[in-house]
């Protein structure tokens, strides 16, 4: 719909009327729910299948280390994994129950586009749903607490991405303390210091993107002697917790909190807690993502924590307006940064910006895996014209 709204002519595209172009969020939703509802049969017909998995559906609370409860069925185990994921953090903001506000869960429920939207938060969820909506014809505010957006990034990159969304439409304020929340008129208010200066926001919805927390509650975690690190649950590096018969993944661990890296971590604490084979995590190459326009995909360390590590680094940037892909899709925002050990080459990670980002990114990721360098990217021969020549133009900067 952006395309067609904002450069339908660009592309030789006639006979559309931009204005007359409307977003049909019911329809959306529902082709939504529908994928998501086959994936989730499909996941449960698997375990129906598996003669080997008897599936119980209920509330499970532990009584001990080794007794479950189910919805008032007890259960006798001797190992247990936990994988209990999380949901989004309490924020102490005054007045921000009385508000009212969504999740990220509620927002991709919405039927109906709003005409204008406050979100608070700077980070994964937060700048993908301004976005989103934003596109959607969504007046949208992004309140950010953080210096800037996507603050765990690479600066450069996170900038560039504030520049392009500020530039689509969207008001971005970082620096935002968020100090007070309430009904309005036509909607919720947020007052929030941005700088030095208190300032007042109104708009139709409020969405809440302020970061996760695992869900401990109501899991008896304590009878089980399990006990939690801030917020999370506490395990080694073999997803061990403090009950030696009880292992825990995903995002209830804390860290890096994508679907991916739960999925990496269920073969280990099933491999571990079934066969004690003693395997381990290594977390060094877990690759990550914000689904934004340009996308923004990363590895590994910025630039600044690899000089903070101590490591003498050398970086290699290449931009996708220098490509004749990305000029050909009329997608030229955005760059690509790679830090790499300055004696030996190996590369400590990757940072990109641009079109299919979340795509490219793993041509890094396979490179680190085992400790490879730049040299391989640069030397390597790339399909010509690819995006992923930009990713080997990086290589060779770094030489």
């Amino acid at each position: 719909m952006h395309l067609v709204q904002h450069r339908a002519a660009e592309f030789g595209v006639r006979g559309v009327d931009p204005q007359a172009v409307r977003m049909n969020l019911g329809a959306a939703v529902a082709r939504k729910d529908t994928i998501v509802s086959g994936i989730h049969q499909g996941i449960y017909q698997a375990l129906e299948y598996n003669q080997a998995i008897t599936f119980i559906h209920g509330h499970a609370e532990f009584t001990s280390p080794h007794d479950l409860r189910v919805d008032g069925r007890q259960l006798q185990v001797e190992k247990v994994i936990l994988a209990i994921g999380a949901r989004p953090a309490p924020v102490p903001i005054d007045g921000l129950e009385q508000a009212g506000y969504l999740t990220n869960k509620e927002a991709l429920r919405l039927t109906e586009v709003p005409a204008s939207m406050i979100v608070i938060g700077g980070g994964y969820v937060g700048v993908e749903f301004a976005q989103m909506y934003a596109r959607f014809g969504t007046q949208v505010t992004l309140l950010g607490r953080a210096p800037r957006l996507m603050r765990k990034e690479e600066p450069e990159l996170s900038e560039l991405l504030a520049e392009i969304l500020r530039a689509e439409g969207i008001t971005v304020h970082t620096g935002a303390e968020v100090l007070r929340a309430g009904r309005a008129v036509e909607g919720r208010f947020v007052e929030a210091r941005v700088g030095d200066e208190r300032q007042r926001f109104e708009a139709e919805v409020l969405l809440l993107a302020a970061g996760r927390t695992a869900r401990l509650d109501g899991l008896g975690l304590e009878q089980a002697g399990v006990e939690p690190a801030g917020g999370y649950i506490q395990a080694d590096e073999q997803l061990r917790t403090t009950a030696p018969n009880i292992w825990s993944l995903g995002d209830a661990n804390g860290g890096l909190m994508f679907t991916h890296r739960a999925t990496y971590d269920g073969p280990i604490a099933a491999l571990n807690a079934v066969k004690d084979l003693g395997r381990s995590v290594d977390y060094r190459v877990v690759p990550r993502a914000v689904f934004t326009e340009p996308t923004l995909a990363s590895v590994g360390l910025t630039e600044a924590e690899a000089r903070a590590r101590g490591h003498e680094v050398k970086v290699g940037v290449a931009r996708f307006a220098h490509s004749g892909r990305a000029k050909a899709i009329g997608q030229t925002e955005g760059m690509i940064k790679l830090v790499a050990r300055a004696g030996s080459g190996e590369l400590l990670g990757g940072h990109i910006l641009g079109p299919h980002a979340d795509i490219l990114i793993h041509e890094v990721v396979v490179a680190m895996y085992d400790r490879g360098t730049s040299q391989s990217l640069a030397r390597s021969i790339h399909i010509h014209p690819t995006l992923s020549e930009v990713v080997k133009a990086a290589a060779k900067a770094l030489r």
